[in-house]
């Protein structure tokens, strides 16, 4: 399990200014979740992104990446590796493409059937060997013909589709965060059943607050009273230029 944090400010603003209150409880997480650390920020419609395989609370390069990121939009990831997966900058999130930023946390049962099934479909190539770089795959592939939290939650559907279809579960969890330069989309799925036995009950929770000059939306671990809960398949859709803040429900899993 990785831990997601983002921020939609009113005016462009430093990020550790922006979640002052958020950054030291979502960063002292990372003695867990200490795979690696991801920041993204986007200034002026333009993406930025810092990644680095260290621990985020013992990363000199971490504190730098938080005080230079400034923008409208932002977002940090502290990752925690899936089993089998290697510690290499390309497997560490988010992701870009473009215009658009991508960081999952959570993983599904990537088999080489159901990685050549996602591949065909003919959406961003991937960099490195992570099933989050898939399933951003087929959010950009989406994208391509929707809006982005409809691309999210479509790509979510398909993702669903496929594990059942090469193999014998759904995702173990599909939460993300998605930036394209006009909206921060959150999205959460998660299965339960397949929670680890040291997974605390709200690890999967996504949960936003919206007030006059931000909107914030984050995985648990950090205070979060006043915030609001995800459910099951919704997406909320920040958006950068009036800071409106709304949840799109879930769509059938069999739409494509």
């Amino acid at each position: 399990m990785c831990r997601l944090l983002g921020v939609v400010s009113r005016e462009p603003i430093a990020l550790d200014r922006a979640i002052a209150g958020e950054i030291e409880p979502f960063t002292a997480q990372s003695e867990v979740h200490g795979d690696g650390w991801g920041v993204a920020w986007f200034e002026q419609q333009h993406p930025h992104i810092r990644r680095h395989l260290d621990v985020a609370r013992e990363s000199a390069a971490y504190r730098e990446a938080i005080a230079a990121a400034r923008g409208p939009m932002m977002l940090v990831h502290l990752r925690k590796a899936s089993p089998g997966l290697p510690l290499q900058l390309c497997n560490t999130h988010p992701f870009r493409e473009g215009e658009t930023v991508f960081a999952h946390n959570g993983q599904f049962d990537l088999s080489e059937e159901l990685r050549e099934a996602i591949l065909a479909r003919g959406g961003r190539r991937p960099e490195g060997t992570t099933d989050s770089e898939l399933f951003f795959s087929l959010v950009e592939l989406h994208a391509r013909r929707a809006d982005p939290a409809a691309a999210v939650q479509r790509a979510a559907a398909e993702i669903t589709q496929l594990c059942l279809q090469h193999g014998t579960r759904v995702p173990e969890s599909l939460n993300c965060l998605y930036m394209s330069p006009d909206v921060l989309v959150a999205y959460q799925q998660y299965d339960p059943g397949q929670a680890q036995p040291h997974h605390l009950p709200d690890n999967y929770i996504l949960r936003y607050r919206v007030e006059p000059d931000r909107v914030v939306v984050a995985s648990s671990g950090i205070p979060q009273e006043g915030y609001e809960e995800l459910h099951e398949g919704e997406a909320l859709v920040i958006d950068r230029s009036t800071l409106q803040a709304r949840t799109r429900p879930a769509i059938s899993v069999g739409v494509g």
